[in-house]
């Protein structure tokens, strides 16, 4: 627990991060020291490779990264629903593709008129197709991208992070020294058990109900409470340009 606000600022607080030995799995002998540290926001210490969402305000164990499009956490528990979701959206973007131009084709074909004809008569799958064309390197990137991070035996957060060193000082601990063995053990493994159970009765010193539930280590500043400067009051500000209002409040008074 950090220490309270009332003791000495001078003293030294409580460490924040240990160290925790993993055991390579390419050799018996191999292993290597991986940190864990103490998160000061949810007052528990995080497992290996675990990391404190700002967006989510929790800890999430072996956190990939957070999705904008989820709106949500990639952790370890949902990480292959994600790469199922990015997936499927490829094979449909290529399934409607080809499906699309196909229909073109098939048409002039049995027609025996031009592709150009063709199109002005089925002009909808022909708008499938160029939309097909636009839309689908995004997930299918995605997938690839995500392919080549599994089988290294990284996370998204760990490969970017892993660009802050040499290259001769970047490690992958967690990883199998093989692309077929990391793809097993990321996509089939077990789901591991949740850390909340939200049925279960109150216990004393869970952190959910506890003093410092919906608190910040840190206080936001006066510009930040208010949603940021941009949505802040600003009738009572100072007399300065105010744009048409200064100009209407002008006009209307002379």
């Amino acid at each position: 627990m950090p220490p309270p606000t009332s003791a000495d600022p001078l003293a030294l607080a409580p460490p924040m991060t240990s160290w925790t030995m993993i055991k390579s799995a390419g050799s018996s002998t191999a292993a290597m020291d991986v940190p864990v540290k103490y998160c000061k926001t949810c007052n528990i210490w995080r497992p290996p490779r675990g990391h404190h969402c700002r967006v989510c305000d929790n800890c999430i164990d072996t956190q990939d990264h957070h999705c904008v499009w989820l709106n949500n956490c990639v952790g370890r528990r949902n990480y292959r629903y994600f790469f199922t979701f990015v997936s499927s959206g490829t094979l449909l973007g290529i399934f409607l593709t080809f499906a699309s131009l196909g229909h073109c084709l098939r048409y002039r074909s049995n027609e025996g008129i031009s592709f150009g004809r063709a199109i002005n008569v089925w002009r909808v799958p022909f708008a499938m197709f160029i939309y097909g064309l636009l839309i689908t390197p995004y997930p299918a990137s995605l997938v690839a991208y995500h392919l080549y991070l599994t089988g290294r035996g990284e996370t998204t957060r760990e490969y970017l992070n892993s660009h802050k060193f040499l290259k001769k000082d970047r490690h992958r601990p967690f990883t199998r020294n093989n692309f077929v063995k990391n793809w097993i053990v990321v996509l089939m493994r077990p789901r591991p058990p949740t850390y909340l159970h939200f049925k279960q009765k109150y216990e004393k010193g869970d952190q959910r109900f506890g003093s410092r539930r919906g608190k910040r280590t840190a206080p936001l500043v006066a510009e930040q409470k208010g949603g940021g400067m941009e949505m802040q009051n600003v009738s009572g500000a100072e007399a300065s340009f105010q744009g048409p209002r200064g100009a209407r409040d002008n006009a209307v008074s002379g």
